[in-house]
């Protein structure tokens, strides 16, 4: 049906006159798939689909059951039957094809509470500034990080994204690049990852998936999904077990395959979502997803070849008595965290999440709702039995008995650490005419405790926030969307009390609003365009950028600039499709590490600062349908960032790549070019896929090659109607490559599992 059409309301009138920046006020400071196919529908009517393909929208955009909050841009879907058939092991496998994405992991499970380094983050375009959300709700902590921005590294990451729910718990993962997302947060300036959840369903159906692989590898998964009351109330739940023993890698220094020592697991997992239909527009949902893990801790992989006498005597001597700490300093000083790791190295988590959503109207695809949430989160872990002198050289007789007799078990702990949030949502949407006007208005409380485990005493962060966003969907034909918004951010002052009751409170209060602009246009039935801009706003964390190199930085400013995005999607036939983005970025406050001068000392010092930055992306996809059994899905992304000083600032001319140039290390950091590709072919009972990933233009200050090619296999095949076997080979050629460096620890500190192959059976019923 078409709308008729309307003046423009104030808030489009308003938008049109404010996108020349943002507004901000301080409460305490006044001076932060498949080809196309058409679709009858224009609105974004999408509750309760359930459809075997790709619906899409008319500009080309895949729908979803969260299509609303999107206001255009480059959006990805992963559907839950390309999450059956690929039987990935966690959320990063499934998002690493996804141009633009890339995924920074030490090759092992998890990592040590706020250490960068050890964990699973996600970049879109090259930024790490990636919100991740669950059913459209945010999922980190304003103020502490599991991923934390003290490290030397400086990542704006705020979530391990492995670490948010299980896998078998999603129906689709919404990939969002740019500011079309800004619905979800002024700071999502790389974008966002939406996890939309599964439901039950009218017709009661179950799963039971077993599975087994290298390196003692075993996996129990058990859905299930339902409805009673003549379908009003449908509930599913998932269970899951997953477990494994050391994984192997390739060094790529050497080329040996070695064992990644102390690098086990055990995660357990429960989900479980109940939805109740009073009538068409009112429903009731209840969530609760509970996540627990228990895993080894190498920290890093070590350097074989110091495996011997007169090298391992050379780097416990500097260590303990002249002071020499990194690789550089003291070559084959990673090693030394091989004591740590075969004396009880772990880390662990604990995480239950409550969500209660209360839906009174529904408008076009818009919900109008009451949210009620909670998450609870628990982080310790161990260093083991730690380093001593004493220690005989690694991978000896002598060693593995001095390994039991340091051993300390999983009763001891290094660190503690407990987030909490605490908030309430509500949600307004209506469509009067050609416009669909949807506002959000959320409260969140935070906190953080920060327990020293020798002594039990624990300091207390807590600070509260009101997010609020406008938005004016406006169709102005059957070509043309408009989308002005506005989105109001406040931070209150922060609460802090130390370990001793000392009560204080840090940081000014503030209050931001922030424009965006975003259109959509169909030029025919094969072609359409997008475009976006975005002021974004970045705050910072209480704890962010501090005691980096025992150095702290003063005066830093949350991070601030703008976003800017355009895109062409067209068909070239019925089988073809391909599209374009391109980002720009823009920050006048950006949080960078780099060398500056300090008066103080007459001298050029290294320390986090705000500085200019501008960064340039481009994805191209490409997809091609060869029959109705033979797809191809290909992509190239490429991401380039520039950091300049601000005015009376001044960066360290002679600066070069051995003390950190950070133009240097942000591009040489990731690698230069990333091209993948797809081949799936399904016919019947069997399903199978080829992808590879090709990383060029690696930096060898960083890579230990220039180039890596990662081979991934997986088959399906249904010996029943219920019964379906199952195998995948992940890096199939056994690659040697890394995803994550820092010149502290060298280059091959994190190297990614080598080929590792998994076999199961799904049995449905």
């Amino acid at each position: 049906m078409q709308k008729k059409l309307r003046k423009g309301t104030v808030l489009g009138i308003l938008m049109s006159t404010m996108l020349t920046g943002g507004v901000e006020v301080h409460a305490q400071d006044t001076d932060t798939a498949a080809p196309v196919k058409e679709t009858v529908k224009t609105s974004y009517e999408t509750k309760d689909i359930e459809v075997e393909g790709e619906m899409k929208d008319p500009f080309g955009n895949v729908m979803t059951e969260q299509s609303y909050y999107r206001t255009g841009g480059d959006v990805n879907v992963i559907d839950r039957d390309t999450l059956e058939k690929r039987h990935y092991d966690q959320l990063s496998d499934a998002l690493r094809q996804v141009p633009g994405v890339q995924i920074k992991t030490p090759g092992y499970r998890g990592g040590e509470y706020g250490y960068t380094q050890t964990h699973n983050i996600v970049t879109i375009n090259g930024d790490d500034r990636v919100v991740v959300l669950v059913d459209g709700r945010r999922m980190d902590n304003s103020v502490g990080n599991v991923v934390s921005g003290r490290s030397t590294s400086g990542s704006k990451a705020v979530t391990d994204i492995n670490q948010v729910t299980n896998i078998d718990n999603i129906e689709k993962i919404e990939v969002i690049k740019g500011p079309g997302a800004s619905f979800y947060g002024s700071d999502a300036t790389g974008g966002v990852i939406n996890i939309i959840t599964r439901k039950g369903t009218d017709k009661s159906y179950g799963s039971l998936d077993l599975s087994t692989g290298s390196w003692n590898r075993h996996n129990y998964k058990l859905n299930y999904a339902g409805s009673t009351d003549q379908g009003k109330l449908k509930y599913f739940f998932t269970l899951a077990r997953e477990m494994g023993g050391d994984a192997k890698y390739k060094d790529g220094l050497s080329g040996n395959t070695y064992t990644y020592v102390n690098t086990g697991y055990k995660e357990e997992t429960f989900n479980l979502r109940v939805d109740y239909d009073f009538d068409t527009t009112h429903s009731l949902r209840a969530a609760f997803n509970h996540m627990q893990s228990d895993a080894d801790y190498p920290l890093t992989a070590p350097d074989h070849k110091y495996f011997n006498a007169a090298d391992w005597n050379r780097i416990k001597n500097d260590y303990f008595h002249n002071d020499k700490y990194g690789d550089v300093k003291n070559p084959g000083y990673r090693t030394l965290w091989y004591m740590w790791a075969v004396t009880g190295a772990y880390n662990a988590y604990n995480k239950n999440n409550l969500d209660l959503t209360y839906t009174f109207h529904r408008d076009n695809g818009m919900e109008s709702f009451v949210r009620y949430y909670e998450q609870h989160e628990r982080y310790w872990g161990s260093f083991g039995g730690g380093s001593r002198q004493d220690s005989p050289v690694p991978d000896t007789p002598e060693w593995f008995e001095w390994g039991k007799a340091n051993y300390r078990s999983r009763d001891h702990r290094s660190w503690y650490h407990h987030l909490e949030n605490r908030g309430l949502q509500f949600q307004l949407g209506k469509s009067y005419g050609k416009h669909d006007v949807l506002t959000s208005w959320t409260y969140d409380n935070s906190k953080y405790y920060n327990t020293q485990v020798r002594t039990g005493k624990v300091s207390r962060v807590k600070r509260d926030s009101v997010l609020g966003y406008i938005q004016d969907k406006i169709l102005l034909s059957d070509k043309w969307e408009l989308t002005p918004s506005l989105r109001f951010a406040h931070y209150s002052d922060v609460s802090h009390v130390s370990q001793d009751g000392v009560h204080s409170i840090g940081g000014a209060s503030s209050n931001t609003i922030t424009p965006s602009l975003n259109t959509q246009y169909r030029f025919d039935k094969d072609t359409s365009a997008y475009f976006g801009y975005s002021r974004v706003r970045r705050p910072l964390k209480p704890n962010d950028y501090t005691a980096a190199n025992g150095t702290d930085p003063a005066n830093l400013q949350d991070e601030k600039g703008d976003v800017w995005t355009i895109g062409v999607r067209h068909n070239f036939s019925p089988n073809t499709t391909a599209s374009v983005h391109y980002d720009y970025t823009r920050m006048s406050n950006a949080v960078v590490r780099y060398s500056v001068w300090d008066r103080a000392a007459s001298d050029f010092k290294l320390k986090f600062v705000n500085a200019k930055e501008v960064k340039k992306s481009i994805n191209l996809s490409l997809q091609h349908r060869f029959s109705p059994h033979l797809t191809l899905t290909a992509g190239y992304s490429h991401a380039f960032d520039e950091f300049s000083a601000k005015d009376g600032m001044t960066f360290d001319p002679e600066l070069k790549w051995a003390d950190g140039n950070v133009n240097s290390v942000i591009n040489k950091l990731r690698p230069a070019n990333t091209y993948t590709a797809d081949l799936a072919y399904e016919n019947g009972k069997l399903y199978t896929a080829l992808t590879g990933t090709w990383y060029t233009g690696c930096s060898t200050m960083a890579y230990t090659s220039r180039r890596a090619l990662v081979l991934d296999f997986n088959i399906n095949y249904a010996i029943q109607k219920d019964l379906t076997l199952y195998a995948s080979v992940v890096n199939l050629t056994n690659q040697a490559y890394e995803t994550v460096y820092t010149r502290y620890l060298g280059k091959g500190s994190w190297p990614q599992l080598g080929r590792h192959f998994l076999i199961g059976m799904k049995y449905k019923f």
